[in-house]
């Protein structure tokens, strides 16, 4: 009797996408909230699908690239004083 496999799923703390030019082919290496790192190999050809993907988020919703853990530190550090203005 065979069972059935079940889902795996992680929370990702960072995600990084790395391109091998002399292989030919990219890895997303994903760390999770637990320190386990998960490395996805990707197909010889996926880098100029990935490429072209990248490219039309990026023309599609430029907001994303306000989405870094940094930005949102920095714009909750400036709201901070605006809210305490507010409150007054």
């Amino acid at each position: 009797m065979m069972s059935i496999p079940t889902a795996v799923r992680y929370r990702a703390v960072s995600m990084e996408l790395a391109a091998y030019l002399d292989a030919h082919n990219v890895e997303m290496h994903i760390l999770t909230d637990t320190g386990k790192t998960i490395t996805i190999v990707c197909p010889h050809d996926s880098i100029f699908a990935i490429q072209k993907h990248i490219e039309q988020i990026a023309k599609a919703c430029p907001e994303i690239a306000t989405w870094s853990d940094q930005y949102r530190a920095d714009l909750k550090r400036l709201e901070d004083p605006l809210r305490a203005q507010i409150v007054r």
